[in-house]
This record gives structure tokens, C-alpha cells and sequence, in this order.
């Protein structure tokens, strides 16, 4: 095994650690707040929320610090964060399946985040976007690809819509805009397939010089 399968291998196996811990520490939390079945309303009292916010804080602070550990520069330490927040989110799917058989189904709505407002959503919203997290960061580890202006705004463009989805979602009424959540989806993906367009892009004029 090479060094960059190795880091790739230890950054997974420390995703999948965090996404089970993490879902551990929600099952604690819905024992105590949601005893009765859980719903997205927010029950936490607000001397403890900011507890929570600070809980969720630490998480993205670990996440970054594992990636900037792994990364070698500027551009693998963003692929190593997406990377590793992809596998991080998934796998906390996975352990309140595993431990509440929840979510019932992948259209059960979710309380996604709190920081800096409450986010809500179907839980089929964040497995997509970190089952494409995932794909984006093992992609652009492996071609070696750094980022560039266009892809950073491409990309930070649809993060915001995605992000927009999620804090605008009516918890109450269940009303989801998967309109916005899509646009902002696509530019993600088009951020990474613009990068590959614009090597192949460059690659012919190189060749085209060389005749």
C-alpha cells in the first residue's frame, strides 16, 4: 500500500469512528430530550444548546485538523476536509440505524445542525451531498488536482444554496425546497467537472504547440 492509500485508508477508518461516535452522543441526547419519540422540534433547553452548538464546533474543528494533517498543501487539505466530512456524515446515518433502526425511511425529516441557526431537512438531502463530498474529494486526491478561483466559487455557490435549503425548511409543515437544493447540488458538480474540462481544455494546446 502506497502513502497516499495509507492516509486515504487512516482518514476513512477516523470518519468512521467519528460518524459512530457521533450518533452515539445523539442517542444519549434522545434519551434525555426525546423520551417520548423523536420529532423535528428543538426541545434542548437554551442553557444547554450553546452546548450543543459548542459539541458541534469541536467536530469541525476535528474534521479540519485530521485533514489539514493529511493534505500536503492548500488544495488536498479542502479535498481531504470534503473527504472526510462526507464519510463522517454517512456513517452517522449509519449508526442510528444501526442502534435505533432510524430513520424509518430516508424522506424522515432531521434536525441537521444548529450552527449558526437550526437546519432541517430530509435525510436523504445530506446523504446525497456527502455521498457526492465523498466522490468530489477522492477524485480530485487522486488526479492531483488543486483548486482554482472557478472551481472555489463554483463550489462555494452551491454550497450556500444547499445551505440555504437547509435553514429555510418549514420542520413544521415538512416543506423542503429541493428546487434550491438541486441548483445548488448541480454546481457542485459541474465545479468538479468544470476542473477536468479545462485540463483536457489545456492538454490540447499543449499538443497543438508541440505540432
Amino acid at each position: 500500500m502506497n502513502y497516499k492509500n495509507s492516509k486515504l485508508l487512516i482518514v476513512l477508518l477516523f470518519g468512521i469512528a467519528m460518524g459512530f461516535l457521533e450518533s452515539v452522543v445523539v442517542v444519549y441526547l434522545r434519551q434525555i430530550y426525546y423520551s417520548r419519540g423523536f420529532r423535528t422540534h428543538l426541545v434542548i433547553p437554551s442553557n444547554v444548546i450553546h452546548i450543543e452548538m459548542f459539541r458541534e464546533i469541536m467536530t469541525i474543528i476535528m474534521i479540519w485538523a485530521v485533514s489539514s494533517l493529511a493534505g500536503e498543501n492548500r488544495s488536498r487539505k479542502i479535498y481531504y476536509f470534503i473527504y472526510l466530512f462526507g464519510i463522517w456524515d454517512i456513517f452517522y446515518y449509519i449508526g442510528l440505524k444501526l442502534i435505533l433502526n432510524w430513520p424509518p425511511s430516508i424522506l424522515t425529516w432531521d434536525i441537521l445542525f444548529l450552527v449558526p441557526t437550526e437546519w432541517f431537512g430530509p435525510v436523504l438531502a445530506p446523504v446525497i451531498v456527502s455521498l457526492t463530498f465523498i466522490a468530489y474529494g477522492l477524485i480530485m486526491i487522486f488526479k492531483k488536482e488543486n483548486l482554482d478561483l472557478v472551481q472555489l466559487l463554483t463550489g462555494l455557490g452551491g454550497g450556500i444554496l444547499i445551505f440555504t435549503s437547509f435553514v429555510t425548511a418549514d420542520a413544521n409543515k415538512l416543506n423542503y425546497n429541493w428546487y434550491i437544493f438541486s441548483v445548488g447540488e448541480g454546481l457542485i458538480l459541474i465545479s468538479m467537472i468544470a476542473k477536468f474540462v479545462k485540463k483536457i481544455s489545456n492538454s490540447k494546446k499543449k499538443d497543438e504547440n508541440c505540432d
